[in-house]
């Protein structure tokens, strides 16, 4: 059974995609917290830490897709030539959207690219961390997030660190919002 669902948050648009054969493993929850961190998602996006402009492109869009460990596996050996499942891959338009980038983005409309999240490793991570399957979704999702922008944690140890400290900053805020919700 094909799942698709469409969120957005001013110009901030996200297509969901879940091909689970079931929805018992967390997928109403994960649509919810992603729902509510657009809005986060989108301030960061449109900051200075970026080359995205508003007046410039008024609209950003996101694909992201729930698959299981089968599908992880082949996508991550057919990208990466890594024989073996993976929490979340990124799989970006642009080579950076950083701020400091010389990338060239066209005026309008941005597809900013694709997250696919495996289910299997977000519900075993999820145990591992005692957290919340939603919880740990949506940090896979910021990771994913900030990978198809150009930060990437593999480069170096002060890139991971940069990296690092986007997600926690992005993470606190969405806590903090959900929180006054």
């Amino acid at each position: 059974m094909m799942r698709r669902k469409q969120i957005q948050h001013k110009n901030f648009h996200v297509t969901l995609h879940d091909n689970a054969r079931t929805p018992k493993w967390g997928w109403a929850k994960s649509v919810k917290i992603i729902e509510d961190s657009l809005e986060v998602m989108e301030k960061f996006i449109y900051s200075k830490e970026t080359l995205i402009n508003k007046s410039q492109q008024d609209k950003i869009e996101l694909d992201v897709h729930f698959c299981g460990d089968r599908k992880m596996r082949t996508l991550n050996n057919d990208f990466r030539g890594k024989n073996k499942t993976t929490d979340v891959l990124s799989f970006p338009v642009f080579e950076s959207l950083r701020a400091e980038s010389d990338e060239f983005v066209f005026p309008g409309p941005v597809h900013i690219g694709d997250i696919i999240i495996s289910r299997d490793v977000a519900i075993k991570q999820a145990k591992e961390f005692k957290l919340a399957v939603e919880q740990e979704v949506i940090h896979l999702l910021i990771h994913g997030f900030l990978h198809l922008q150009g930060w990437d944690h593999e480069i170096s140890d002060k890139e991971e660190e940069i990296m690092q400290a986007h997600e926690k900053k992005l993470l606190d805020r969405i806590r903090n919002q959900r929180k006054k919700a």
